[in-house]
């Protein structure tokens, strides 16, 4: 099967260049001017791969091309590896999977791929307990605290950089711990009568 280009222009039939990267191309043909790009493989010969040699009775593989005679020792691992696999890291042979371990390491590389919503931790503290009132008494506490301490943290979400939530919380367990003031000290009667 013979490849070919054909003009958008004048669609016009080309033959394939030999190179990847031409350009002024179809101005040989008398076709409008393009300049043409191809991927390296389009215009690579099809022959056919040729096997490798047969490996020697006792002679060393790639630890991960079973295959391929080994050429060099990972420096960090101590598996046997190909050229193919063989690179080079602070002066170290190493295979790419132990490059990818010595770089993964470093302490830059790890990502917090969490968020802690102390909002909505501090709204949920402060609404849940008012169904049974006793709960209050321990969990207002709490939630003036994430509110006045973690406030500072933000951003509160990924999409929502409002901080409603502390306020309303802040509010609730404001009102929920005078209301166990005034109850201890035996003037919540007083106020509601």
């Amino acid at each position: 099967m013979d490849l070919f280009l054909k003009s958008l222009r004048d669609s016009q039939k080309l033959s394939m260049p030999d190179l990847p990267v031409v350009t002024d191309y179809a101005s040989k043909w008398g076709a409008a001017p393009h300049d043409i790009r191809l991927f390296p493989a389009v215009i690579r010969s099809s022959e056919l791969v040729k096997p490798e040699s047969i490996l020697e009775h006792g002679q060393a593989t790639c630890f991960f091309h079973e295959r391929v005679p080994a050429t060099a020792i990972c420096d960090v691992s101590g598996r046997m590896i190909c050229n193919l696999c063989t690179t080079e890291y602070k002066g170290k042979t190493v295979s790419l999977e132990a490059l990818q371990t010595l770089v993964g390491n470093t302490s830059d590389s790890k990502v917090k791929n969490y968020q802690t919503k102390w909002d909505s931790i501090a709204l949920a503290l402060a609404v849940f307990p008012l169904l049974t009132v006793f709960f209050t008494l321990f969990t207002a506490p709490i939630v003036l605290w994430i509110c006045i301490f973690k406030w500072k943290e933000g951003p509160t979400g990924v999409f929502s950089h409002m901080r409603w939530r502390y306020v309303v919380a802040g509010l609730l367990s404001l009102a929920q711990i005078a209301f166990w003031v005034l109850s201890f000290t035996g003037k919540l009667g007083g106020v509601l009568a």
